[in-house]
């Protein structure tokens, strides 16, 4: 929901007005349906922070609670070494939950806008990375999961510096494992694994599941599953990946919403169509992706971080100590990672595609539309704009082809 034109004389009068004792506002550096993060300045100390101002409505005010809670859990963490943006406490003004951060340079999303190219060397790839299966492996240490891993929850601390320095930012969906609640929807519909979808019970590997689809995202430069609602994006993995095993939709609340049982047959469920869902409900989904990955068999590694099944999915410590990281994969200042991937990461001793690029991506027509619900189950969720890039030839991840693009 975009905030109204008052949204922030809802904090203050104008942009020198004072928060709390002894901090001005600069100005304003991000908007959100919690509130808004100023840009201030301190003057006791002097220095420049970023402030979280909370609205003062019974829920934003509630998740401000749980998430303070959280930063508190998460103070035993080094802030510079394990990634993790450094807190330094909250204040009130007026009736309103305020936190102090440091103050970084710009999101993840915003400098990959900036970048004007489709995906990003294997030397920015390969530590941005690292550093966010760092932040996660000392998270996930304190049994906390983030739940809201995206582009915009990660920060460049100084877009200048390379290689850039990445810190995990907004704690508001975190919460403690043991308090991971079955059937909980929450976050953005993108970057959710599908045992949160289909009401699966899930813990640290969810987390797991959205570092993967930012690699992916990092290495195509377009989003992996962009659905409009949970079945477009379930269908996404579906036509990727396949299903999730037997044992994993067994257990979901809201399997039956996309998948028919299918009784003395294996497997014992079946993925409803998008034919299946509008005669069902009597609504039509599009299909948002920019590119159809057919397999993910070429990244070892993104395939491990995107198992359907949690159970077997790689974890954060284990990303750390994958072959991807080894010193041998060149880091090339201009060559895209997929190409480089595309030659290092297949069979043993085979140091050239050992598939055609046609067999594992191609051009999808984003205007397409199938039946499928139109009543979202996802209206917990954020939706960002599809962006289509028109300029240039696409850039084929992984592996290179000549298929042709379909507009």
């Amino acid at each position: 929901m975009r905030p109204n034109s008052n949204s922030r004389e809802h904090f203050f009068h104008n942009i020198r007005s004072t928060l709390g004792n002894c901090h001005i506002v600069e100005d304003i550096i991000g908007e959100g349906g919690f509130g808004v993060v100023a840009k201030c300045r301190n003057t006791d100390t002097n220095k420049t922070v970023a402030i979280k101002i909370n609205k003062s409505e019974a829920g934003i005010l509630q998740q401000a609670v749980e998430e303070i809670a959280i930063l508190k859990r998460l103070r035993c963490l080094n802030p510079d070494t394990c990634n993790i943006v450094r807190w330094d406490g909250f204040f009130f003004h007026k009736e309103n939950i305020c936190m102090t951060f440091e103050l970084l340079d710009q999101s993840l999303y915003h400098y990959l806008q900036e970048q004007h190219t489709r995906g990003l060397t294997m030397g920015e790839l390969k530590p941005i990375l690292h550093q966010l299966a760092t932040a996660l492996a000392h998270l996930h240490s304190t049994e906390t999961v983030h739940a809201d891993l995206k582009p915009v929850n990660v920060m460049v601390v100084n877009r200048d510096q390379h290689p850039i320095q990445v810190k995990l930012i907004d704690f508001g969906l975190a919460c403690p494992v043991s308090e991971v609640k079955q059937g909980a929807c929450f976050g953005t519909v993108w970057y959710s694994a599908p045992e949160m979808l289909l009401g699966v019970p899930f813990k640290e590997s969810f987390d797991m599941w959205s570092l993967g689809l930012i690699m992916a995202e990092l290495i195509l430069g377009c989003h992996l599953y962009p659905g409009k609602t949970v079945y477009d994006v379930l269908r996404f993995m579906v036509e990727t990946q396949g299903q999730p095993p037997d044992e994993v939709l067994d257990q979901g609340l809201y399997t039956e919403n996309y998948f028919f049982k299918q009784n003395n047959r294996t497997p014992r469920w079946r993925f409803k169509s998008p034919e299946d869902m509008y005669y069902q409900y009597g609504f039509y989904a599009s299909d948002t992706r920019d590119i159809k990955l057919k397999s993910l068999d070429e990244i070892d590694l993104i395939k491990s971080m995107l198992n359907m099944d949690a159970s077997k999915r790689i974890m954060a410590r284990e990303v750390l100590q994958h072959p991807f990281f080894d010193p041998s994969i060149p880091e090339s200042s201009s060559a895209n990672a997929g190409e480089i991937l595309a030659h290092t990461e297949n069979h043993e001793g085979n140091t050239s595609p050992s598939m055609s690029a046609a067999s594992w991506e191609e051009r999808t027509d984003s205007h397409a539309q199938h039946p499928a619900p139109a009543l979202s189950p996802v209206s917990w969720v954020e939706h960002p704009q599809v962006q289509q890039d028109n300029e240039g030839p696409l850039l084929f991840i992984l592996l290179q082809c000549n298929t042709a693009r379909v507009l």
